[in-house]
């Protein structure tokens, strides 16, 4: 009991116990003592309770001040090196500890920043090892995800319960928000992949292992996708599925469209062809038919011929247009397609470099723009050919000018009706045009002339320095059954947040103007899944708030309320813990706002603030930037005060405060909400 009891109290307060018994010891040996000596040489009571009375006050005060002075120099730079050591150790911060806070403790201070300095070469040297033996795994995972990045089907990996551990690049295009750990049933209606998974399981059953196709709609009804599901065998046990898809609902569309058109045709020409076939009857069956009736009927006759050319004409014409649209189209830089021409071309030829992405064909345009190329080349009387790209709206124009001999529309219709390529068969660069939904044309240009093609214009691709969503993992932890709170914090996922306001008062009329987020899925911060958004405060913004996050009334104006807002963060949230930087106060501003949202933010929450109070309580400093000071966390000034750049600040706090929980034997949920309300009242007497 005495031990449970010991174990409990912490150092501060074990060592004020220790003076305040050593005053009370030595109050009582001095009382002892006066006792002792009256009884054995007399004399007035009064002299002896005065002389006792100072005597026990000046042991009492001297025993709080040394006590004072033994805490202030010795029991809070004990726990402050105490914390600072756990901190390295568990955080993975290989900044030096500061001396100077214990500068009373001799080599104390030198000694923790010795370990502190072997943890760190211990650190490095277990990072060199690591390295060496994972390079190889490095280059595999590196092939890996190239291949399976740029796949051009959609491509998700699920686990046996449809959670998402990997997807690419076309899966989140087509499903939009995708993200690791979250249920295949948020952006899929789960029922075709249920009835594809029982198909797949039966197969088992029989001894056969194979794909199971599937139709399936996505989550907003938007889409339709079809593709197959395949099982992951590991030592006969299933331990996920991987799911290929494409994008149906050009297909299923353009199917559709083909089969009103057919009937529309059926139902145009039947008319018009029963009509002219009674015509014909009558005219052949009455051979002393009036003149005049008989041209009446020769007029009928034409008259129905013309409505059937009409029908066709027009069927012709939507025909062309449904078949253009299943055309195979994808992102192509117009620099590529420049250096394609370049390598073929049979003359010199300048080009001016552009940063312009294409929705093309891109081998058909390049096949195209060469064999136009080769035409004006081969009669010898043009030169100074250049290639180069204009934006123009939704589009981007490909121009290849050149001086001397203008181009006739004979010439150009001519060589568009020849074969495109023998890889296309009999397709034509008239046909190719039709597929893109686009002419070409000859020009005068400035000083010369010019062929120009209209093509569709791409979105650009993500730059380096983008955010990259995390496309995988494999270590996702199992979904554990029971209540939440006895569940680990490493199984759970997280969304860390921070908003910007139009002041600090929630129930005084101040808005948000802005909310961010970012996902963290088994200890990773996905960068790549994150939610960033400004927000319409229905009110002018105070220059004061202004000047603090920088968010003006001009760039809200055209912003989503908190209504369509708060929906798309809440749906964001789904399934997930909320973490934020003194969390009472963003909370405040959304859980006043459930009704008009229809939404209830009702997730677990935790606050960096209080568990910051609960690990470092010798500190007075719990504050977003103390925080990423202790841990070696550097905010870009520019990023700081805005609701991105303190979401990503409070999240690498956050991961790194996960590992130094665990020490602290705080490892579930329950525990870390209990920790944070054990320090409920420290809060409230710290400075954020």
């Amino acid at each position: 009991m005495i031990e449970r009891l010991t174990a409990r109290l912490g150092l501060r307060l074990r060592f004020a116990l220790f003076f305040a018994a050593l005053g009370l010891g030595g109050a009582g040996v001095i009382a002892g003592a006066l006792w002792f000596g009256y009884a054995r040489a007399g004399g007035p009571l009064d002299g002896y309770l005065i002389g006792g009375m100072v005597a026990t006050l000046g042991v009492m005060g001297l025993s709080a001040w040394i006590g004072l002075l033994f805490d202030e120099n010795v029991a809070k730079p004990i726990l402050a090196l105490a914390s600072d050591l756990t901190t390295r150790a568990r955080a993975d911060v290989d900044l030096q500890i500061n001396e100077t806070q214990a500068k009373h403790l001799s080599t104390l201070a030198p000694a923790a920043n010795a370990i502190n300095a072997a943890l760190s070469e211990a650190r490095a040297a277990r990072a060199r090892a690591v390295e060496r033996e994972t390079a190889r795994i490095a280059r595999e995972k590196a092939l890996f995800e190239a291949l399976f990045r740029d796949l051009g089907e959609g491509a998700v990996v699920a686990t046996p319960d449809n959670r998402v551990m990997l997807y690419n690049r076309m899966a989140q295009e087509l499903l939009g928000e995708i993200g690791l750990d979250r249920p295949l049933s948020n952006v899929l209606r789960p029922e075709p992949i249920m009835e594809a998974l029982s198909r797949m399981q039966d197969a088992r059953v029989r001894g056969r292992i194979e794909a199971e196709t599937f139709l399936a709609a996505s989550a907003n009804g938007k889409r339709f996708l079809l593709g197959r599901v395949s099982p992951i065998l590991s030592d006969e046990e299933l331990s996920g599925h991987v799911l290929i898809f494409r994008d149906a609902t050009e297909d299923l569309s353009a199917h559709a469209q083909q089969d009103h058109l057919f009937n529309r045709l059926l139902e145009g020409v039947r008319r018009p062809a029963a009509t002219i076939g009674a015509l014909l009857d009558v005219l052949q069956s009455a051979e002393d038919l009036p003149p005049e009736s008989r041209a009446k009927f020769r007029k009928g006759i034409e008259d129905e011929v013309a409505r059937l050319f009409e029908c066709l004409r027009e069927m012709g014409a939507r025909h062309a247009g449904i078949k253009s649209r299943s055309w195979p189209m994808s992102p192509v830089a117009a620099a590529h397609v420049f250096d394609g021409l370049s390598v073929q071309a049979p003359v010199p030829l300048g080009v001016v470099r552009s940063e312009a992405m294409l929705s093309c064909d891109g081998f058909a345009v390049t096949t195209l723009l060469g064999g136009i190329l080769g035409h004006l080349a081969e009669e010898g009387t043009r030169d100074g050919f250049s290639l180069s790209a204009e934006p123009d709206g939704a589009e981007t124009r490909l121009i290849l000018s050149w001086q001397g001999e203008a181009v006739t529309d004979g010439q150009l219709t001519g060589w568009l009706k020849a074969p495109l390529s023998t890889a296309y068969g009999d397709y034509s660069g008239r046909d190719a045009l039709s597929a893109h939904q686009t002419d070409v044309w000859a020009e005068a240009g400035a000083g010369g002339h010019r062929i120009v093609l209209p093509l569709a214009t791409a979105a650009p691709p993500l730059e380096p320095g983008d955010a990259r969503p995390e496309f995988y993992d494999f270590n996702l932890p199992e979904v554990a059954s029971g209540e939440l709170a006895d569940r680990p914090l490493s199984d759970l996922s997280f969304v860390v947040f921070d908003t910007e306001t139009t002041g600090l008062s929630p129930r005084g009329g101040d808005e948000i103007v802005q909310i961010a987020g970012l996902r963290i899925v088994n200890g990773r911060i996905l960068r790549g899944e994150s939610f960033d958004m400004l927000v319409n405060p229905g009110r002018p913004i105070p220059p004061a708030s202004t000047r603090v996050h920088h968010i003006s009334d001009d760039m809200v104006q055209d912003a989503p309320d908190i209504i369509e807002a708060g929906r798309r963060f809440h749906d964001f949230c789904q399934g997930a813990v909320l973490v934020a930087h003194n969390a009472p106060f963003d909370l405040a501003f959304l859980r006043l706002k459930e009704k008009v949202i229809g939404r209830r933010f009702d997730n677990p929450v935790l606050c960096t603030v209080l568990m910051s109070a609960g690990l470092f309580d010798h500190s007075g400093q719990h504050t977003l930037d103390a925080l990423c000071e202790r841990f070696g966390i550097t905010i870009p000034p520019e990023a700081r005060h805005t609701a991105m750049g303190d979401t990503v600040a409070t999240a690498e706090v956050f991961v790194r405060m996960l590992g130094l929980l665990q020490a602290k034997g705080v490892t579930t949920l329950g525990g870390a909400i209990a920790e944070e309300g054990r320090m409920t009242k420290i809060r409230k007497a710290q400075n954020y």
